[in-house]
């Protein structure tokens, strides 16, 4: 794997998990206070990875992610432990990185401007 590649592929995976904070941030310090935090992460770990299956079942965040959407963060967290273990991930999967990651900042923006 080209080192610009996977460069590359680690800053999409950066932007996907700070825009994913960001709209979880808001919807969650909209309904329950600041204090969400500590809830959930005390409860799913210090890792995004490790708490994206708590974010379907909160049916608040259920009402914000569709399903597709979910078998997206799926495949993210694949991707991520292929980089994670330093293997080759296909093109495909960059190119899913790429779209997920403009999709994510699309709803982000959609989002915060509600």
């Amino acid at each position: 794997m080209r080192k610009e590649f996977l460069f590359e592929s680690y800053v999409l995976l950066f932007d996907i998990e700070i825009t994913l904070i960001s709209i979880i941030e808001k919807e969650m310090t909209t309904h329950y206070g600041h204090l969400w935090r500590r809830i959930f992460f005390a409860e799913g770990g210090t890792q995004l990875c490790d708490t994206i299956p708590l974010f379907f079942r909160l049916n608040l965040l259920q009402d914000i992610f569709t399903d597709y959407e979910l078998h997206d963060l799926c495949i993210l967290v694949d991707i991520k432990n292929a980089l994670n273990q330093q293997l080759a991930i296909t093109q495909d999967d960059f190119d899913h990185l790429k779209h997920f990651s403009h999709q994510l900042n699309r709803k982000k923006s959609l989002s915060l401007s509600i």
